[in-house]
């Protein structure tokens, strides 16, 4: 996939909101140039790299790093700038939140999992076992607004093991990278869909640990869909983000959806996800099925596993080469 030049005024007016009226019914529709043109590529302006270059000071600053609960100060070496870039452009070029999330987000998987800093190497040559951990998250496209679409598969649990944990953590990263990737979403923010209509039932002990974690990564959603919680599940859910903090934030409270899948892409009441952009295993079978057959389908084929293997859809292969791909998109900040 190509990428245009950040500044483009086409691309800007392209994103607005079409509207038609087919037999009388007034409905939104993405326009037709927003799936077709390519992604913008993320070029940093002088005022981003001068942001990357102010948050870069800052965790280099013992005094900084002390306000935020760090003992040492970052070494150079010890700094990613392509994530740092990333979170900057998160926190929409401000260099005290960007540095703070980056320490809040850095911590946390160093308390856990030993994880004592970002580098390149996680990105361009992680553990090969990490891989199978981004069979967690989905490949979707782009939302009505052009920004990519932050998928979550709940229905593998992450074992209750320290080094599976970690192996996790590192996928997570992978893919949260890969998902910013360009300019408009690291710029804007994104759709985020969990699905936990495949939940397990059975808890494995770990997930508010790792859930504590999640709540640190540096993100903008602007849409967020919680799909198939049951009434059990949107109470545990509720409970699980006022304990570990997630979405804390008032205005982001407020755009939290429990859903069904059907809600996600019906774009005339809210939805921001077209058919085009889901995952792949909804997608081929969302064109020729009903929603209540599509999940009756899917709940059918979890109640028959047998031997309890995880489930696998036939893009968990493509998911590596996806995100692989998609790192390589993110320059490096030269300052």
């Amino acid at each position: 996939v190509g990428c245009k030049k950040a500044g483009d005024l086409e691309f800007v007016v392209i994103l607005s909101l079409n509207i038609y009226t087919t037999a009388g019914n007034i409905r939104p529709t993405i326009p037709e140039t927003i799936m077709m043109k390519p992604e913008e590529c993320i070029i940093y302006s002088k005022e981003e790299l001068d942001a990357i270059r102010s948050a870069k000071d800052l965790l280099l600053d013992i005094n900084y790093c002390k306000s935020q609960k760090r003992k040492k100060a970052f070494t150079e070496t010890e700094i990613s700038l392509r994530h740092l870039a990333i979170t900057v452009l998160i926190c929409k070029s401000r260099p005290n939140e960007a540095a703070a999330k980056y320490i809040q987000w850095l911590t946390t998987i160093s308390d856990y999992w030993g994880i004592d800093e970002f580098n390149d190497e996680q990105l361009t040559n992680p553990p090969k076992r990490s891989d199978k951990y981004l069979q967690s998250y989905r490949i979707a496209g782009r939302d009505v607004s052009g920004a990519c679409i932050f998928w979550i598969d709940g229905r593998n649990a992450i074992p209750n093991d320290v080094e599976e944990e970690k192996l996790s953590i590192l996928a997570g990263i992978r893919y949260h990278m890969a998902v910013h990737a360009n300019a408009k979403t690291s710029r804007e923010g994104l759709t985020f869909v969990i699905d936990v209509s495949n939940k397990p039932k059975e808890k494995v002990g770990n997930e508010r640990r790792l859930q504590s974690s999640y709540n640190n990564y540096p993100l903008r959603p602007q849409h967020i869909f919680i799909v198939g919680a049951s009434k059990i599940v949107r109470l545990s859910v509720n409970s699980l983000l006022k304990v570990t903090g997630l979405f804390s934030k008032v205005k982001i409270l407020k755009r939290i959806k429990f859903v069904t899948l059907e809600q996600v892409w019906d774009l005339e009441n809210g939805g921001t996800v077209p058919k085009e952009s889901l995952p792949k295993h909804l997608k081929t079978k969302a064109d020729n099925h009903s929603l209540e057959d599509l999940m009756a389908n899917v709940k059918i084929n979890e109640e028959k596993k047998e031997d309890k293997k995880e489930v696998t859809h036939d893009d968990d292969e493509n998911i590596v080469e996806w995100v692989n791909e998609r790192i390589t998109k993110i320059p490096m900040p030269v300052l």
